[in-house]
């Protein structure tokens, strides 16, 4: 029997088909034992509110969720993590290398607020701290026995050093490792932002991906995916062409400008298959100036030798 998932769209920045996070309803008799439903990846603190609205349209009441599994901590994952688990009592599932900043934020929204600046709040809104007792930390390749289901954690870095995607049966949740693909297009972008991107990693957490044989791919950007051959192939695509272009640019001294003006060029060629409006939900995913700062960062901090 297919697992039932459902997909809630944030709608971040007002925008549709950006950020989604899903929805996998409890068994009868977990229910009935007093557990509660999953979301996988509850989005930024700014969407909250749609979150929220999503789940009671589905006729799901927050309470009625027990758990909240990450695949990784970035903003737009995991930001609004902390309010649910005080508001709700949500239990807070995330790799060990994250825990930290989930339980004590400051250095990671001292961080971000250097990137973002004033932007901060309008983007991302509230990061508030996971409370200890709310936290569970995972290593990858637990098994979780939760809302009668069983998931299981793969350790997948490569986009982030504490990222995790799901299985669960037929199904596989791909945080942002599994890529960005819009409604609408064929094409897989790799999405680099920094501190963390390892290309090597990534590739053999995509070994990892494929060897779960997965029939539905649930993509944090966004929706849900069944031509999983095609969609890995496009991602492992988009891996190597970043990383030579990348490698092109800084080797004849370009900077960032020129990265990201190289990263660009890339997505206008989604425009052309899609539309502007979908390449315009590819930036807003991924925008182009900060996927060009993580390779930047991913050639110079771990592959120096490679530039001379």
């Amino acid at each position: 029997m297919s697992i039932p998932v459902d997909t809630l769209d944030l709608e971040f920045m007002g925008s549709p088909e950006v950020i989604a996070s899903y929805l996998v309803r409890a068994t009868l008799e977990a229910l009935a034992a007093g557990d509660g439903h999953v979301i996988v990846d509850c989005g930024p603190g700014s969407t909250l509110p749609k979150l929220i609205s999503g789940l009671e349209a589905l006729g799901v009441e927050p309470t009625e969720v027990k758990h909240l599994l990450l695949t990784h901590i970035h903003l737009d994952h995991a930001g609004a993590a902390g309010a649910l688990a005080r508001l709700y009592g949500w239990k807070v599932y995330v790799h060990r290398h994250g825990a930290a900043h989930m339980e004590r934020p400051e250095r990671l929204i001292e961080s971000a607020t250097r990137i973002y600046g004033a932007l901060m709040d309008v983007l991302w809104g509230a990061f508030e701290p996971v409370p200890s007792d709310k936290l569970i930390v995972l290593d990858g390749g637990e098994t979780l026995a939760i809302a009668g289901r069983m998931f299981r954690p793969l350790y997948t870095p490569g986009h982030a050093i504490h990222h995790l995607a799901y299985a669960l049966d037929e199904c596989l949740f791909t945080g942002d490792v599994g890529g960005v693909r819009i409604p609408g297009a064929s094409i897989v972008n790799a999405p680099t932002p920094p501190p963390d991107i390892d290309l090597p990693a990534w590739r053999e957490s995509l070994r990892v991906l494929r060897a779960q044989n997965a029939a539905r791919l649930f993509v944090a950007h966004f929706g849900e995916y069944d031509d999983v051959q095609h969609h890995l192939d496009s991602l492992e695509r988009s891996i190597d062409q970043l990383e030579a272009v990348s490698l092109e640019v800084l080797r004849a001294g370009g900077g960032r400008a020129e990265l990201t003006a190289a990263i660009k060029a890339i997505n206008d060629e989604i425009a052309q298959e899609a539309g502007g409006l979908v390449a315009k939900r590819y930036e807003l995913s991924t925008p182009f100036e900060m996927a060009a700062s993580g390779l930047e960062r991913y050639w110079k901090r771990r592959r120096p030798e490679a530039l001379e």
